[in-house]
């Protein structure tokens, strides 16, 4: 291999690794521009990371909890927060128990677990709601 060889194929390698290293590499050509404030996707704001406000969460009165007693719709309301939880039911490691607690207050059930154990839900149980929660109550 000739001196000139060697010299453009160091060069060709260091311009690979120095377009790997910095993230240029397989990207397409726009994906280095700014993004565009508030892009729309799927009718939905994306972030564009200068927002410094939580969303405000939905308020819904006990009459609009108690339209979702069944287990094929299931609402809590647990310490003034709104749950749904009709996806988790199935799942729930108490069976059917958790059903008792469709649309109406379940804060005691939760706190008490009377159909169970009788003791308060983990911490691990309680992080779970967060997936679940959808408001607060008025």
């Amino acid at each position: 291999m000739r001196m000139d060889d060697k010299i453009f194929f160091g060069l060709l390698a260091s311009l690979i690794l120095f377009l790997f290293l910095t993230g240029c590499a397989g990207k397409p050509a726009d994906a280095n521009q700014p993004e565009q404030q508030n892009q729309q996707v799927s009718g939905q704001q994306q972030p564009t990371g200068q927002e410094t406000e939580e969303p405000i969460a939905k308020t819904y009165t006990l009459e609009e909890v108690a339209k979702h007693s069944t287990k094929e719709d299931c609402w809590l309301l647990i310490s003034g927060k709104v749950y749904d939880v009709t996806k988790y039911i199935g799942s729930h490691p108490g069976g059917q128990a958790i059903v008792q607690g469709c649309g109406k207050d379940a804060t005691e059930l939760f706190e008490t677990r009377p159909m169970g154990s009788g003791t308060p839900h983990s911490e691990r149980a309680r992080a779970n709601l967060d997936k679940y929660y959808i408001g607060e109550v008025e």
